[in-house]
C-alpha cells in the first residue's frame, strides 16, 4: 500500500506530472487542466500533459502511410491544376510514372549532390515539387504486402517534408504523335497505328532481346501482303504493339496498353488451346515477361517467363541441332543441296525431342526462327530471374534430356554455318558451357552471340557466389572463362559520331560489358578485392558516358546490374566506418553513388523498374530506420 504524504495526497505515479513542472523539477498536484503549482506561478498556459497513450508500431507506420498517401493525392490534384493537360491517361496503371508536361533537362551527372539523392537519417526540410511523380509499388510482392506507398516522407520529429524527387528526370514532353485519330478497341487497328507501332518496336527490339528476322514486321509496316509468308500468330503481334506502346512513351499509346495486354494474354490463351503456332506463344510470352518486368511487376513476369522456358522445352526447342550435309555435289542433287559448298554445315532439326506435337520447321528460315527464339528466352529466364532472386526454369544439365543442344545465335545462321560453328554447338552442362563460350577460329563477333554468352555468365557466376559451399572446380572453370570472355569483347568507343541519331552509342556493347563487369563481382562477393572496384568503376565509366538521349534505348536489365555496383560501394561505405584501411575514400565512393543514383532516376523515367530499385535500395532502408525510432 503507498505511502501518504505529509499533506495527505498520494504522490502522482512517474510521468503523470505536467511538462511544466517536470521540466523545473517542481512538484505537481497532477490537476487538470492546470495544476495547483502552474496557477500559483501564473503559467497557466504553459501548463501541459504528456499524452500517456502509447501508439503501436503497426498503428505509427498506419499513421505515416496515411498521411503519405493524402500528401500524393494533394501533388496529383496540384499537378493536374497546374498543367492543364489532360494526359491522366497512366492513371490506369499502377506501375507507371505518371510524367509531367517538362522535358528531362540536361543534367550534369557529375555535378548532382550525393545528400540530395536520398533521405539523410535525420532529414530536415524540403521543398517538394508540384511536378514529382509518384510510383506505385503493387506490382512488386514485397512492397505489396507491407502496403508501402513510393512518396515523400516527413521526418520522424514531424518537422519538414522530405521525398525522394524524380521531377527532374521523369518530366516528359508532350505527346510524340498528337494527330493520332482516336481508336475503338473493338474494331481492327488502324493502319497508321500498326505502322508507327512496329516502326518503334523494330527499333527498339534489342532492349527485348528479340533477334528473329524481322521481314514480315517491316512488310506490315508497309501495308503489303505477305506473299506466303507464314503469318505471326495474334499472340505476338499484341505483344509487340504492347512492348512499342511503352518505348513509345507517349500518352495516347500508353492509353493502349492494358488493351493489348488483355488481348495477348486471352489470344495466348486460345492459341494454347488449339496448339496454333505455339513458337509465337513461347515469343509473345517472353515479350509480356520484359514488359512486365521493366513495370515492376515481378511475380506476374516470373510466371510469363517461366512458362515460355517450359513450353520452349516442351516444343523441343532446346534440342536442336545440325546434320552434315556436306557431301560431293552430284548431278541428282536438288537445288538446295548444290547451293552448298563442301565443308558447310546446313541446319536441320533432328532428333529434336518434343513432348508437345509440333509441326517440324518447313525450311530454313523457320529453323533459325526457332533458334533465335530459344535464346531469346534463354536470355529472359536466366538474367531476369537472377536479377529477382528466382529460380530458374529452363533446366541445367541435370539429365540429358534437358541438356541445351540448341547452337548459339550467329550470324552466319542468316545463310550456311561455318564448319566450327556446327561441331562446336551447345551442351549447356557442367564444364562444356565454359568451353563453347568462345570460337578460336577467329569468326565475327555477332551481338545476340555474346548477349546470350553474357547471360549464361551472369547466371552461373550468381549462382556460384550464393552458394555456401562453392564447387571450387566449377569455380575456377567458370573464372577462367570470365576472363576469356572480358578479353573476347570488342571495345567500347563511347560516343559516336557518325551516328546520325539516337543512340549515339552502341548501347548493346555497352549493357554486354555492364554484364560482364557484374559477373566479375559475383565472382569475388564474398571478399573486396581489386577486381571488384576495378570492374566497379568501369561500369561507372560506362554510365558516365551516357547522354540524356541514350538512356531509353537502353536495356531494362542495366537497372539490376547498376543496384549490383551500388551495393557493392554501399558494402565499402559500410567498412570505412569500422575500419582505418580502405581502397578508395569516402569522398570517392560518394561520388560514384552520385553518379549511380543519378543515373539510376534517369532510366526510371523510361521503366518504373529502376525507380523502385533505387527506392529499395537507398530510401526505404532510412525510411525504415526513421519509422524503428
Amino acid at each position: 500500500m503507498k505511502k501518504a504524504s505529509s499533506s495527505g495526497q498520494v504522490p502522482l505515479q512517474r510521468g503523470l506530472a505536467c511538462l511544466c513542472c517536470r521540466k523545473r523539477k517542481l512538484k505537481c498536484d497532477g490537476q487538470k487542466p492546470v495544476c495547483s503549482s502552474c496557477i500559483k506561478m501564473k503559467r497557466a498556459d504553459e501548463c501541459e500533459y504528456e499524452d500517456r497513450r502509447q501508439k503501436s508500431r503497426t498503428q505509427k507506420l498506419k499513421e505515416k502511410l496515411a498521411m503519405l498517401e493524402d500528401r500524393i493525392k494533394e501533388l496529383e490534384g496540384t499537378e493536374q491544376i497546374t498543367s492543364g493537360d489532360a494526359s491522366s491517361s497512366n492513371s490506369g496503371s499502377p506501375d507507371t510514372f505518371d510524367l509531367g508536361a517538362n522535358t528531362i533537362g540536361d543534367v550534369d551527372q557529375n555535378q548532382i549532390s550525393l545528400e540530395h539523392s536520398w533521405p539523410a537519417p535525420t532529414a530536415g526540410a524540403s521543398s517538394s515539387s508540384s511536378s514529382s511523380s509518384s510510383l506505385s509499388l503493387s506490382g512488386n510482392p514485397f512492397a505489396s504486402a507491407m502496403g508501402i506507398t513510393w512518396a515523400d516522407t516527413d521526418d520522424t520529429n514531424g518537422g519538414g517534408e522530405r521525398m525522394f524527387d524524380l521531377s527532374t528526370f521523369t518530366g516528359m514532353s508532350g505527346s510524340m504523335f498528337p494527330d493520332m485519330p482516336h481508336w475503338d478497341p473493338s474494331t481492327p487497328l488502324p493502319f497508321e497505328n500498326k505502322k508507327i507501332l512496329l516502326e518503334v518496336f523494330i527499333a527498339h527490339r534489342h532492349q527485348c532481346w528479340f533477334f528473329s528476322d524481322t521481314t514480315r514486321l517491316d512488310i506490315l509496316s508497309k501495308g503489303d501482303s505477305l506473299d506466303g509468308m507464314p503469318e505471326a500468330h495474334p499472340a505476338l503481334m499484341n505483344a509487340l504493339y504492347l512492348l512499342a506502346c511503352l518505348f513509345s512513351r507517349s500518352p495516347y499509346f500508353s492509353e493502349l496498353e492494358p488493351v493489348f495486354l488483355t488481348r495477348a494474354l486471352r489470344e495466348i490463351t486460345v492459341a494454347l488451346d488449339n496448339q496454333d503456332r505455339l513458337v509465337d506463344v513461347v515469343q509473345a510470352s517472353s515479350l509480356l515477361a520484359i514488359y512486365l518486368y521493366a513495370n515492376s511487376r515481378i511475380l506476374e513476369g516470373y510466371c510469363h517467363s517461366f512458362s515460355a522456358a517450359r513450353l520452349a522445352v516442351g516444343l523441343g526447342l532446346h534440342q536442336i541441332q545440325y546434320t552434315d550435309l556436306a557431301q560431293p555435289t552430284t548431278s541428282s542433287s536438288s537445288p538446295a543441296d548444290r547451293s552448298s559448298p563442301t565443308g558447310v554445315m546446313n541446319l536441320n532439326a533432328t532428333n529434336a525431342p518434343s513432348s508437345i506435337a509440333s509441326s517440324p520447321p518447313k525450311n530454313q528460315s523457320e529453323l533459325r526462327e526457332r533458334i533465335s527464339t530459344f535464346w531469346q528466352v534463354f536470355m529472359v529466364d536466366r538474367c531476369w530471374s537472377v536479377a529477382n532472386g528466382l529460380p530458374v526454369a529452363l533446366p541445367d544439365g541435370e539429365h540429358h534430356q534437358g541438356r541445351i543442344k540448341t547452337p548459339w545465335p550467329d550470324a552466319a545462321l542468316v545463310g550456311n554455318i561455318s564448319l566450327f560453328s556446327a561441331r562446336h554447338m551447345g551442351l549447356m552442362d557442367g564444364y562444356y558451357l565454359l568451353h563453347m563460350l568462345f570460337d578460336p577460329s577467329g569468326n565475327p563477333v555477332y551481338m545476340p552471340s555474346l548477349k546470350a554468352k553474357a547471360a549464361a555468365l551472369y547466371e552461373r557466376t550468381f549462382r556460384l557466389s550464393s552458394s555456401a559451399q562453392p564447387n571450387w572446380a566449377e569455380f575456377a572453370a567458370t573464372s577462367n572463362a570470365l576472363q576469356r570472355f572480358l578479353s573476347s569483347l570488342p571495345l567500347f568507343l563511347g560516343f559516336e559520331p557518325w551516328r546520325n541519331q539516337a543512340p549515339f552509342i552502341d548501347v548493346e556493347l555497352l549493357t554486354i560489358h555492364t554484364i560482364a563487369n557484374v559477373c566479375t563481382i559475383h565472382m569475388n562477393k564474398s571478399n573486396l578485392e581489386m577486381e571488384n572496384l576495378q570492374a566497379a568503376n568501369y561500369v561507372l565509366s560506362l554510365i558516365r558516358q551516357l547522354g540524356q538521349t541514350d538512356y531509353e534505348w537502353l536495356d531494362p536489365l542495366i537497372s539490376a546490374c547498376w543496384t549490383t555496383v551500388a551495393k557493392l560501394y554501399l558494402q565499402i561505405l559500410s567498412l570505412s566506418n569500422s575500419t582505418s584501411t580502405s581502397a578508395l575514400p569516402v569522398f570517392s565512393v560518394d561520388q560514384e553513388l552520385d553518379v549511380l543514383v543519378n543515373a539510376m532516376k534517369t532510366l526510371s523515367a523510361f521503366f518504373p523498374l529502376a525507380g523502385q530499385l533505387t527506392f529499395f535500395l537507398f530510401y526505404w532502408p532510412f525510411l525504415i530506420d526513421g519509422l524503428g525510432r
